[in-house]
């Protein structure tokens, strides 16, 4: 199922691209950083992605690396794919969803999750600013060690909605999670709160 999530918000896409006669824009990213809940403090960030940008639709697919380490072990870097669309209306709002893919790897163990999403944000395009504020929801999905879920706040300066080749994108995540579960233990009864800010610049072709 979570498969077939990916592949129909990437059909999206697609059909998006086909449907405004849009030629999706490739981008690269990358920049730091700051992590909490077992993770090393501090860590770096690259990807890469295709975006599209028409009247009405967005969307966009992406692949992500970091090397945040676990403390744990000591070691680790995680990896990551999500695909997502959505519907704008004429005053620039914008909702609309999909799903992706995460897998932490350590030297003694490695997680891995689909998970669906959902949310929304703005364009403000002025003469001379703009910015696109965007709040997303991310789901536990097939994440029965840890069932991580919470919102991502992000915002990018100037708009994707430009035509400008350079972006700064600032991402904040909090996320509620429990223990791993283990067995005899499904580590429900304890939950916490971690946070994740990370500070990225693109450049969109």
């Amino acid at each position: 199922m979570p498969r077939q999530i990916m592949l129909w918000v990437l059909f999206s896409v697609l059909a998006s691209s086909c449907a405004s006669s849009q030629v999706p824009r490739p981008y690269v990213y990358g920049g730091l950083s700051l992590n909490s809940g077992g993770y090393s403090p501090t860590a770096g960030a690259v990807g890469t992605g295709l975006d599209i940008d028409s009247t009405h639709a967005m969307a966009s697919a992406e692949i992500r690396v970091d090397n945040a380490s676990k403390e744990d072990s000591g070691t680790g870097h995680d990896i990551g794919a999500r695909v997502r669309a959505f519907y704008r209306t004429e005053g620039g709002w914008y909702v609309g969803g999909g799903a992706q893919w995460s897998k932490l790897v350590t030297s003694i163990y490695s997680k891995e999750a689909w998970r669906p999403t959902f949310g929304g944000g703005k364009d403000v395009v002025r003469k001379d600013f703009s910015i696109r504020p965007q709040i997303i929801y991310v789901l536990p999905g097939t994440d029965q060690l840890n069932a991580v879920q919470g919102p991502e706040f992000s915002i990018w300066m100037p708009s994707p909605k430009t035509k400008s080749h350079f972006f700064y994108r600032q991402t904040l995540g909090v996320y509620e999670f429990h223990q791993t579960s283990v067995p005899n233990n499904a580590g429900t009864q304890n939950r916490s709160v971690a946070s994740f800010l990370e500070f990225t610049v693109m450049y969109r072709h």
